[in-house]
């Protein structure tokens, strides 16, 4: 019997894990588009600090990828403290609606695809931030719209 099944057999649970999972559902959703593009993608630990998963080029370079996940269509991720540029490469804030419990419709899925420097100026910009510098968040309306999709921010 596998994890699926014995979940299947406990719907409260999994109900349950599935309304805490927006964050692990980003970090699926991201691995499995950086896939798409002949990334390979493993995770880091839960502890690493600002960086979900390390991506591997075709090319051979590695770089930290940040994932930022939330279920509402208009967004807040919530970005504690200041991105820190020297460890994760790029960011992906992704608006992922879907019932508490359910998993989100692939096709309304966005996945806003931003620079660590780029993330950090849209941090350093907000007057919420500079005054709860360990409370801190990103806002759907000052994320570019041309940021989404935008995977040609990704290292070679």
């Amino acid at each position: 019997m596998d994890i699926q099944q014995i979940a299947r057999q406990h719907p409260k649970l999994l109900e349950k894990i599935l309304a805490k999972s927006t964050g692990a559902i980003g970090e699926v959703l991201v691995a499995d588009r950086l896939g798409e593009l002949g990334y390979q993608v493993e995770p880091t630990n839960n502890n690493s600090r600002q960086c979900d998963l390390i991506a591997h080029s075709p090319n051979g370079t590695s770089f930290g990828v940040e994932v930022k996940a939330d279920r509402q269509k208009r967004p807040t991720w919530f970005v504690r403290t200041r991105p820190d540029t020297e460890i994760s490469a790029i960011w992906v804030l992704i608006s992922a609606p879907r019932e508490p419990t359910g998993l989100p419709d692939p096709h309304q899925v966005e996945m806003y695809v931003l620079t660590s420097h780029e993330i950090r100026n849209l941090w350093d910009a907000s007057d919420w931030n500079k005054r709860n510098p360990s409370n801190g968040d990103i806002r759907r309306w000052q994320v570019p719209n041309a940021a989404l999709n935008d995977w040609s921010k990704l290292p070679a």
